[in-house]
This record gives C-alpha cells, structure tokens and sequence, in this order.
C-alpha cells in the first residue's frame, strides 16, 4: 500500500512539475499562447500541451488551478 502511495505522489510531482513547464514556456510562447486561448474546452487544451510535448492531463489542470493563477483562469473559460 506504501509502495501504491508513493508511486502516486511521484506521478502528482512529476505533473506539476510539467504543468510549471507549461506556465514557465507560456510568458514567451505567443504561438502557445494562442492556441491554448483558442482552445474551445478542457480536452482541446490537453491536447494541445499534449502534442506540444507536455505531458499533462485533465486532472493536472483541474488540480492546480492555484499554480495556473486567476489570469490565466479568466482567459482560459475552459477551465
């Protein structure tokens, strides 16, 4: 069971390590920009960061909407 909750605590880091990627490469990134505003709901979106080279999922997103921030949050009606 330990093993099991371990496993997934290295899963939740490694995603929000990912998702800060994300976020990082977003300030720069008008074209990312772009197409994640574009983005027309919650799946678009993963899979936009996903074929970007991200690996993020639904849960990520949903998950740490403090680490995304409330600009991002208002653009991203999606969310």
């Amino acid at each position: 069971m330990e093993s099991c909750w371990k496993q997934e605590k290295i899963l939740t880091l490694m995603s929000r390590e990912q998702l800060q990627i994300l976020l990082d490469q977003l300030k720069n990134d008008v074209d990312l920009q772009e197409k994640l505003n574009g983005a027309g709901n919650l799946d678009a979106a993963v899979t936009i960061a996903n074929s970007m080279g991200f690996d993020i999922s639904k849960a990520d997103l949903l998950g740490n909407k403090r680490l995304i921030g409330p600009h991002l949050l208002w653009e991203w009606d999606w969310i």
